[in-house]
């Protein structure tokens, strides 16, 4: 014997698992999103090891230039190509920083962009390593780094 389910309670049927099927994704997509996102504590630990890789950097180009490393001032722009990817990286590192005012930022980035400037001609001299040897600080003061 066929047991007959009318029309509208077996759509009624199909709406409510269809629901409760649709909360209980977005209740497990939830719950699995959030247990795998980085704490605030990894997002600003992994914003502090890029700007401490860019001024590691920083610090290896101002040791050339105090000893006068033959790619300085070779013409084939050593300098220059360690401070363009030293500002790719910063831009990463400032990208992962909100807490970093857009204005101290750009700030920092100027002052790296007007080293990039003046390396042609001046990377062999100490007063350009002593500018770089600055921007290393002040990028360790800005993430948190330095220990004064």
């Amino acid at each position: 014997m066929a047991v007959y389910i009318p029309h509208a309670r077996r759509r009624r049927r199909l709406l409510v698992v269809a629901a409760a099927a649709f909360l209980l994704g977005g209740l497990l997509g939830g719950l699995v999103g959030r247990l795998t996102a980085p704490t605030p504590a990894e997002r600003v630990a992994a914003a502090q090891e890029q700007a401490r890789q860019v001024s590691a950097q920083l610090r290896v180009l101002s040791l050339h230039a105090e000893t006068g490393a033959a790619s300085q001032g070779s013409g084939d722009g050593g300098a220059v190509l360690a401070l363009q990817r030293a500002d790719t990286d910063l831009g990463r590192a400032l990208g992962q920083a909100p807490w970093i005012p857009a204005r101290q930022g750009n700030a920092l980035r100027d002052r790296l962009h007007e080293l990039e400037r003046s390396a042609a001609a001046d990377a062999r001299s100490p007063g350009f390593a002593a500018g770089v040897d600055r921007l290393a600080h002040d990028i360790d003061t800005g993430f948190g780094l330095a220990t004064e």
